[in-house]
């Protein structure tokens, strides 16, 4: 089975060059998806300019939540599946697939990522893993498309944005309207400013799958 092995020497992480991290990612994935601090929602200010920025990355915000839940949902299927603890590293529900499939397993392209079969009939309780397995990947693939896909609009946006509580004191405001403001517009900052590092957190996960599959599946 080398399909993954070929597949994974594949430059994934290279797309993503130019989007600063918040931290490492780990080779293999416990459960969900990386934690990471709560960050601030992102409100609109009232002020158009700024809330032309705020808006977009609120969008990705809202997407990567989708791509977040789908990834801890799929995974916690994998669990029930295998009959593996919710904790469990992936490698340890992969390992318990491929040994309850006694040698009756095989790696196939589906799309650009690889997926599980069955070689032989295997029992309902094998099939039933492959088949999650096999849902978890898909939700590994979109993530890694949906990643790829965001990193330049959350780049840009990012930057946009930086210097927004600076220009917020030259606008003229009342000081009510700068006081109400002011909060806002901080803490949109600090969203935003941290949405290209959600994207590649997005992406390290969905490559972790890979690896622990991988390391199941590809020899």
């Amino acid at each position: 089975m080398r399909i993954f092995r070929l597949l994974l020497v594949l430059p994934l992480l290279g797309l993503l060059g130019g989007v600063p991290t918040a931290d490492a990612a780990p080779k293999a994935t416990k459960g969900a998806a990386a934690k990471e601090a709560p960050l601030p929602k992102i409100e609109a200010t009232g002020i158009s300019e700024f809330d032309s920025v705020f808006m977009k990355a609120k969008t990705i915000h809202e997407t990567l939540d989708v791509q977040d839940k789908q990834f801890v949902d799929a995974r916690a299927q994998v669990a029930i599946a295998l009959g593996v603890a919710a904790d469990a590293p992936l490698k340890t529900a992969f390992d318990d697939l491929k040994a309850k499939a006694n040698g009756k397993l095989k790696v196939a392209l589906k799309g650009k990522m690889p997926r599980l079969e069955a070689t032989d009939a295997v029992p309902e309780n094998v099939q039933t893993g492959i088949d999650a397995v096999n849902k978890l990947l898909d939700a590994g693939e979109s993530m890694i498309d949906t990643g790829v896909q965001l990193v330049p609009e959350a780049q840009a946006l990012a930057e946009a944005c930086a210097d927004f509580p600076s220009r917020l004191t030259t606008m003229g405001l009342d000081p009510m309207k700068l006081i109400e403001s002011t909060k806002k517009v901080a803490n949109n900052v600090k969203a935003t400013g941290a949405t290209p590092a959600r994207v590649d957190r997005l992406v390290k996960t969905s490559e972790g799958v890979f690896l622990d599959a991988k390391a199941a599946f590809g020899e």
